[in-house]
């Protein structure tokens, strides 16, 4: 009777646990993006004296102003893909007098993850040799008249 109350709670444990490792693997889950889009086009074209207005028309509104001191802008950037690992990265701008003077970030703006690059295609991509000697592939064949 024992070995069947044991074998019983092992089961039980083991089932219950085994959902969390799987969860990953077959739960679909939502990419979660927020704040500001932040990418190194934009941070480039940022300059030491422009206005506030300037820099929220490259950027846009800044995600977070610091309450004590007005003169710092946060612009946060978190993504969560789905299944993946967070990925935060952060600019904070600092202003004297309305005029930017230092530009800081806690690590380099990679890629958006959820944003996959587009594949160029040649122009005449369809007429691109397809066969083994280099010659462009034609069909000679006649048309079929019904």
């Amino acid at each position: 009777m024992p070995i069947k109350k044991i074998a019983s709670a092992l089961f039980l444990t083991l089932s219950i646990s085994g959902c969390s490792s799987l969860y990953d693997t077959f739960v679909y889950q939502i990419d979660v993006t927020q704040g500001n889009y932040i990418d190194e086009e934009k941070i480039s074209r940022l300059e030491i004296g422009m206005s506030q207005e300037q820099i929220i028309f490259i950027l846009g509104s800044p995600m977070l102003i610091d309450q004590f001191d007005s003169s710092k802008w946060y612009y946060i950037r978190y993504i969560k893909p789905g299944g993946e690992k967070i990925q935060q990265e952060q600019v904070l701008l600092v202003f004297d007098n309305n005029v930017l003077v230092s530009i800081e970030s806690d690590n380099d703006i990679g890629d958006n993850p959820l944003v996959k690059p587009n594949r160029k295609k040649a122009p005449n991509e369809a007429t691109e040799s397809n066969s083994e000697d280099g010659a462009p592939i034609t069909d000679n064949s006649e048309p079929i008249i019904n």
